[in-house]
């Protein structure tokens, strides 16, 4: 299996870079080991986009790959669509066909894909998810009732497709059957589509998913709270004071959220949605200092400045000539 970074778009490794190429710009190859991982900068997303992740990748290839080593470093399910597919960890193997499809917790593998259709390609679907997303699933479907207490550990699960399946893994190919990026939230209700089927369907198999759910609900809460108001004046004791946190305790948990003080990481994230804004053309300064969580353009102006060296007019000329 090769990872790619291309969100959601349909990945052929007989693409134009030759084959060596191809691997290494979307790989990371460890030359003494042999080993590949699976790296996670295929969840960054476009200026202005919150953050979800969950990557989802249509994996075309016309060559075999036979025991590559992978080390997966987040969850996946393999959703097979022509081909066969081996598996082996370190203590069971598995082998599947395209009437069936795989849950893969975080670890190492050793896989093999295999063309078995008449148009001799091997293609799978491939969701990529983080432990954040997974946490954020079972927080928001709190609901759900699975029985945890006889659950056997696996780390490859394996599903038969049914009538329910097969049309939820086309709707993924028309999604990604042409050239547009999916946005991040479509990737995100896809998961959950997946996620909830199988959870009513398949408790038994998805226990182990809400086990490893090590869900902080204030955590999640704060997530929520800060990333929804990046564009707003709110200051960080109105923050604290909403998650019913004290201003030090809600500095200390962002912090161990972040890596970053939250004056830091708000000055950063606005700079971002600001620059994205200026390189539209589309607005001058004054009308976007507002948006980007600013009760002045003057104030705008002097933090802009600090960052980049420019004002945010000056670095507006600058892209637009």
């Amino acid at each position: 299996m090769r990872c790619c970074r291309n969100r959601s778009k349909t990945i052929d490794n007989h693409s134009n870079l030759p084959g060596d190429l191809f691997f290494q710009y979307f790989c990371l190859k460890n030359r003494e080991m042999g080993v590949v991982t699976i790296v996670g900068d295929y969840f960054s997303t476009r200026p202005g986009e919150a953050g979800t992740g969950v990557r989802l990748i249509n994996h075309v290839t016309k060559s075999n790959v036979v025991r590559n080593k992978i080390v997966l470093q987040n969850y996946l399910f393999s959703l097979l669509v022509e081909g066969t597919k081996a598996v082996h960890t370190a203590h069971n193997s598995t082998a599947i066909d395209n009437e069936k499809f795989l849950l893969l917790l975080p670890g190492n593998y050793l896989m093999t894909e295999k063309i078995a259709s008449s148009d001799g390609r091997f293609q799978t679907v491939l969701i990529f998810f983080t432990q954040e997303a997974l946490n954020v699933f079972f927080s928001k479907y709190a609901d759900i009732n699975i029985e945890t207490r006889n659950m056997t550990y696996e780390q490859v699960q394996i599903f038969n497709k049914d009538q329910y399946l097969k049309n939820f893994i086309d709707s993924l190919l028309l999604l990604t059957g042409n050239e547009k990026e999916m946005a991040a939230t479509i990737q995100q209700l896809k998961l959950e589509e997946l996620l909830l089927y199988l959870c009513y369907h398949y408790p038994e198999k998805i226990a182990q998913l809400k086990i490893r759910a090590n869900i902080s609900i204030t955590e999640i809460e704060i997530k929520k709270l800060v990333e929804s108001n990046i564009g707003s004046n709110i200051t960080l004791d109105e923050l604290a004071f909403l998650c019913n946190l004290s201003l030090s305790t809600f500095k200390r948990k962002f912090i161990k959220l972040y890596g970053i003080a939250p004056s830091k990481w708000f000055l950063q994230r606005r700079m971002e949605l600001a620059t994205a804004l200026l390189r539209t053309g589309k607005e001058t300064p004054s009308e976007i200092y507002y948006k980007v969580g600013y009760e002045s353009h003057s104030s705008f102006t002097h933090s802009f400045k600090q960052v980049f060296g420019l004002t945010p007019t000056e670095y507006r000329e600058s892209i637009l000539t």
